[in-house]
């Protein structure tokens, strides 16, 4: 297998090394600093890709050192484990570097991916070597289980886990909490012993946690010395998406912190602005760590909107993460806020199209606050997609395009209309290694139905949209919106997407509203003189200032668009193309 080689060198190494210091016995006790260094240097032979690796099982092998004397174990074992625990993780050797570095949660494969190292550590490591090299592929096997059996590879339990690999955990843990690494920055030292604290009788042996808590001192000044990097303020700090999906951090840190929706970090909870964003905090943005109807743990804020916040939850009964979205209440105290704010559940459910995010629940908290509860989506929005490349391809647009109006014509269908179309609430995803997309946010939709003219949620003259990605009758004002105004910002956002410029702007949202109402702006082959005519046609007639001379239906205009894309043999309906090729545009 591959590593051969490098196993049969390192038990070479080992029993020449073990010699000249003068024996096994006394090569453990009292590490020579040259040894061990020289041990690092190998086993870091086998993380290479990772950054600050030295550093790192430099650490390790003095937290470890630390604990096992703690723990009352002798000179000779504590020296001998200080050696083998620098070979812990060479099995990430096997790890490809985007799994490494990968800054979100890992899904199952890549999870299953990384999980191979503690099998393919163990046995490129020599079990039947010197004492050394067995103490080191044991600890590369053992040191993800946990004390309550939940961990891997193997689900040992309690006292059946190796006493080395029980320090190693909460050296690891303690380490990989108050480091950067490549996917999270470094947590506050006192959350840290928190977060390991709290683990005792789950993830961690509760005597080596007491163990780690009779050596606070002496491990806060080690880790003061030996971290890399500035250690990060109580008073904002981030919890990666890694570890956001660990119910263990919360329950760590619930009670003193809060994850801030806006800014995603943790603050105390006495903070009432976010040290990020510098936004008044209420009580709406600190409700991460509480339960919601008894099965929902509140878990990382996620984000903002005009008059909710949203937060990743868990499911207590089954396990499922979701998104829960809560009213504020305190900033949109109106019956017609709350109205608004349960049209997206009712519209959604209603329609029950793929391209809808799913709602599974809708409830109020104990104290009032109205909660919708969704799937939860990982992915970005077609607007930060745009804000990161400006223009997209003409196939990428057009797929795009045509999945939004295949969306909206199982809308309208339902006599919904949006009123709030925007790249914002266009949400990208990947499902099963294919692009897909959602419709996100129905909150000041429009339902009109057969036995009565419409029901508004406005009233005349008042403006409700995103003024950019406005309809002309939309920004006039009008009392009569229908779906042909949802098919005016579709071109919008067809525009946009193929030129790099949005058809619209301003320097405040009244020249911007100003500026639709006209309906005045640069075509499109202007901007991209390659263009395909038959696009820009397209586009112009969604634009149309006059609602009877655009595209009446979405089905109409996705005609044009599908035969474009039908031209590229990759095609077929409900495929999205070449999101992934990188693409330039005017800025």
């Amino acid at each position: 297998m591959p590593g051969e080689g490098r196993v049969s060198h390192m038990a070479g190494f080992d029993d020449s090394a073990e010699g000249s210091a003068g024996g096994p016995e006394a090569g453990a006790a009292d590490p020579d600093p040259g040894r061990l260094a020289l041990l690092i240097r190998l086993a870091a032979g086998y993380q290479f890709r990772e950054d600050g690796v030295v550093e790192h099982l430099r650490r390790i092998s003095t937290y470890v050192g630390v604990l096992a004397a703690a723990c009352g174990r002798s000179a000779t074992e504590t020296g001998l484990l200080r050696q083998a625990a620098v070979f812990h993780d060479v099995g990430m050797v096997d790890v490809p570097d985007a799994i490494l570095r990968k800054e979100g949660k890992l899904d199952e494969r890549e999870t299953a991916v990384m999980r191979r190292h503690a099998e393919l550590g163990h046995a490129l490591l020599d079990a039947d070597g010197p004492p050394v090299l067995r103490e080191a592929a044991a600890l590369a096997w053992t040191h993800h289980e946990c004390f309550d059996g939940s961990g891997y590879p193997r689900g040992l339990r309690g006292e059946a886990i190796p006493f080395g690999a029980r320090v190693l955990a909460v050296a690891d843990v303690f380490d990989a909490l108050t480091t950067r690494r490549a996917f999270k920055d470094a947590y506050p030292l006192d959350v840290a012993f928190d977060i390991v604290i709290e683990g005792a009788g789950r993830r961690f042996d509760p005597a080596v946690v007491a163990a780690f808590e009779r050596s606070r001192e002496a491990l806060l000044a080690l880790a003061v010395r030996l971290a890399t990097g500035k250690q990060p303020s109580r008073t904002g700090f981030r919890l990666s998406a890694r570890d956001a999906a660990d119910g263990g951090l919360f329950a760590a840190t619930r009670d003193a912190y809060f994850s801030c929706p806006f800014c995603r970090g943790l603050h105390p909870r006495e903070a009432t602005v976010c040290p990020q964003t510098r936004d008044l905090l209420r009580r709406i943005h600190k409700l991460s760590g509480g339960v919601v109807a008894e099965r929902y743990e509140v878990r990382q804020g996620l984000g903002v909107g005009g008059m909710a916040a949203v937060y990743e939850a868990r499911h207590l009964l089954i396990g499922r993460r979701l998104a829960i979205k809560f009213l504020d209440v305190e900033a949109a105290p109106s019956a017609e806020s709350l109205t608004r704010f349960c049209n997206e559940a009712r519209f959604v459910s209603a329609v029950g199209h793929p391209n809808l995010v799913e709602v599974t629940d809708m409830g109020e908290t104990a104290d009032g606050i109205p909660f919708i509860v969704m799937e939860l989506l990982e992915g970005r929005s077609l607007g930060e997609l745009l804000h990161e490349r400006r223009r997209l391809t003409p196939t990428a647009a057009v797929t795009v395009t045509i999945e939004i109006l295949r969306t909206l014509a199982a809308v309208h269908a339902k006599g919904i209309v949006h009123r709030d179309l925007k790249p914002d609430n266009v949400f990208l995803l990947d499902e099963a290694g294919e692009p897909r997309l959602k419709l996100l946010d129905f909150g000041i939709s429009l339902l009109r139905t057969g036995d009565e003219r419409h029901k508004r949620l406005t009233q005349a003259g008042q403006i409700l949209g995103t003024p950019q990605y406005m309809s002309p009758e939309q920004a006039r004002g009008a009392t009569s919106i229908d779906r042909r105004s949802d098919l005016f910002t579709v071109g919008a956002i067809l525009y946009e997407m193929l030129t790099g410029r949005p058809v619209f702007d301003g320097p405040n949202p009244y020249a911007i509203a100003g500026a639709v109402a006209l309906c005045e702006f640069t075509p499109p082959r202007a901007l991209a003189p390659d263009l395909d005519p038959r696009l820009e046609r397209a586009v112009l007639r969604a634009l149309e200032r006059d609602p009877e001379t655009r595209y009446q239906t979405a089905e109409e205009f996705l005609e044009p668009l599908r035969a474009v894309a039908s031209e590229d043999a990759r095609y077929r309906d409900g495929r999205i193309l070449e999101l992934d090729g990188p693409v330039s545009g005017p800025r």
